[in-house]
């Protein structure tokens, strides 16, 4: 089958191989490999005249605010009191924060047990709960670092973690940071292992790119810094889910950038199972239509007050390739499939190979930046199964947005409490 594979492709007049892979070629490949490659040639000029590899910067940490970390969860008894070392630990001058939003196991008990006789832990109960957005606010009122920090409940610092993470607030224009998240269960299942390759691109490649070029427009909640001043001016965060995304268009709204430290690393566990990811990605995938298309579509009006060509480059980014390219995606496929019926397996095959040529430049890429080389080497080893991953994620994309759009279904998501949600105005 492979040698007659091959003699059909070599059978294909050039305009016909660039209208079958022209997707791809056209549309993917330039967000994510070709962008990559071109910043790390950049880089690979800088190093030569500098001398300096790409990685954390250690000596470059003299910018020392004190920082409030702000812990919100809903029954993380089992994972608290390990959240907290870890943020105890990595930083001197911390004020620690954890609140217990009405948890129905012993997570206040145990968070209050470690904090005994510790001047620098807060730990706060709410009877009943009221979502992560209005836990994140009752720890931003206690708050008096001037940098906050949000911390999952259910992740873990990497050393020196909130050192990297503060040092680009140091430009008095930056009032976020985004982080990298690692996953902490890689290789406990194959869709773990999946997501924890995906992770070290779209979080730690792909963020890494967008804040360079001034476009970055998330910052994750289970990690990230912001200026304290800014955020009660801002009034904290909105009622999620999705409460991080919305937060640093509001951000950027109001006139400040969004810088990212890559080498700043929490951990977190990701679904082992195809079912939860589903469900988890759904709540994920809907904000591009409840924030970018409803609630701050203005960015991306040239007339609008506080205009900003940077905010509108981010939602074009968005729109096309998180909305239209969605679509865009299944009807260039069934097209391609109708053109050529007959040869509708060759023609697969030979778009999954140009998905692994796409994507192993992107590896490439990725262990020119890798803080930790032989880890990422041992997650792109799952690599020959990323294409079909991918396209798993597609009907993701394809069911919740079409859904978000006819139904407003971020308005029924139980992330949020119903007294809360319906007292809450349902973009």
């Amino acid at each position: 089958m492979l040698v007659e594979w091959y003699y059909w492709v070599c059978s294909l007049r050039p305009d016909e191989l660039l209208l079958v892979m022209g997707f791809l070629l056209l549309v993917d490949a330039p967000r994510y490999a070709y962008s990559v490659l071109a910043m790390a040639a950049w880089d690979i000029v800088k190093m030569f005249r500098s001398g300096r590899l790409p990685g954390p910067g250690a000596d470059d940490r003299g910018y020392l605010p004190t920082v409030s970390v702000v812990v919100a969860g809903h029954n993380e008894a089992d994972t608290i009191v390990e959240t907290m070392k870890s943020v105890i630990a990595n930083y001197p001058r911390i004020e620690l924060i954890v609140v217990d939003d009405g948890s129905t196991d012993d997570m206040a008990a145990r968070a209050r047990k470690f904090a005994a006789n510790r001047s620098d832990v807060i730990v706060l109960k709410v009877a009943e709960r009221g979502g992560k957005s209005s836990a994140l606010n009752l720890g931003m009122q206690q708050a008096t670092g001037e940098i906050l920090i949000t911390v999952d409940a259910d992740s873990r610092l990497e050393d020196g973690s909130i050192y990297e993470l503060i040092q680009p607030l140091h430009d008095p224009q930056v009032a976020a940071v985004s982080a990298t998240v690692v996953a902490w269960n890689p290789f406990d299942t194959l869709c773990s292992w999946l997501q924890a390759y995906e992770y070290r691109q779209t979080i730690f490649i792909s963020r890494m790119t967008r804040g360079r070029l001034g476009v970055l427009g998330i910052v994750s909640g289970a990690f990230g810094a912001f200026r304290t001043s800014v955020l009660k001016q801002l009034g904290g965060w909105d009622v999620g889910p999705g409460e991080d995304g919305d937060l640093i268009l509001r951000i950027r709204k109001a006139g400040h950038q969004v810088a990212v430290a890559p080498y700043s690393t929490c951990y977190t566990n990701v679904p082992t199972s195809w079912v939860r990811l589903f469900w988890q990605r759904c709540r994920w995938d809907r904000t591009v239509i409840t924030f970018e298309c409803r609630k701050h579509n203005d960015m991306g009006v040239p007339f609008a007050p506080n205009f900003r060509w940077s905010n509108f480059a981010l939602m074009l980014e968005r729109w096309f390739f998180n909305v239209v390219c969605v679509y865009t995606f299944w009807l260039y496929g069934i097209w391609v499939l109708t053109v050529y019926p007959s040869s509708s397996i060759y023609l697969l095959l030979l778009l999954y190979c140009c998905g692994l040529c796409v994507e192993f430049l992107q590896v490439l890429g990725l262990l020119f930046y890798s803080d930790r080389p032989l880890h990422d080497l041992k997650l792109s080893l799952v690599l020959p199964l990323y294409p079909l991953y991918q396209v798993y994620m597609k009907v993701v994309n394809l069911f919740t947005l079409t859904r978000e759009i006819f139904f407003r279904e971020s308005g029924d998501d139980n992330f949020v409490p119903l007294k809360v949600r319906t007292a809450t105005w349902r973009w």
